[in-house]
């Protein structure tokens, strides 16, 4: 499926993370991948921003859009769940296990995004209809 075009940049940035996230499950997280999380660690929350942005715009365009609503929560749910593990491998905290479900959660989130969220809105409230998708 084409992707609406506010939601292509997202997509894209998708595939970093997903690297990221493997590299995270595969094992103990080193020196490399702790600097390439700090980086990373901007460059996410500036996704995060634009995904909830695109999310409120879409959801004012479709306030009865129910399943929307809920996708949107447990969008926002699993941005906070990062961010927070996020800052437990930054802190040099969390070791292997952390960095497992960083990873996990990571790779989760980016499939529920592109096979829920992001179809919900684009048949949905981004091609400008309002209420269920055809």
């Amino acid at each position: 499926m084409q992707r609406h075009e506010s939601l292509r940049p997202l997509s894209r940035e998708h595939h970093q993370t997903l690297q990221i996230a493997r590299r995270l499950q595969s094992g103990e997280p080193d020196a490399d991948l702790r600097q390439d999380l700090s980086a990373h660690r901007a460059d996410l929350k500036a996704h995060f921003a634009a995904e909830e942005s695109i999310g409120r715009q879409a959801l004012m365009q479709c306030p009865d859009d129910t399943i929307l609503a809920e996708l949107l929560d447990r969008m926002q749910r699993e941005h906070r769940q990062i961010e927070k593990l996020l800052v437990e491998m930054l802190d040099e905290a969390g070791g292997s296990a952390t960095g497992r479900r960083l990873g996990e959660l990571l790779v989760a989130h980016v499939r529920f995004e592109e096979r829920e969220l992001f179809n919900r809105l684009q048949e949905g409230c981004l091609a400008g209809q309002a209420g269920e998708p055809a």
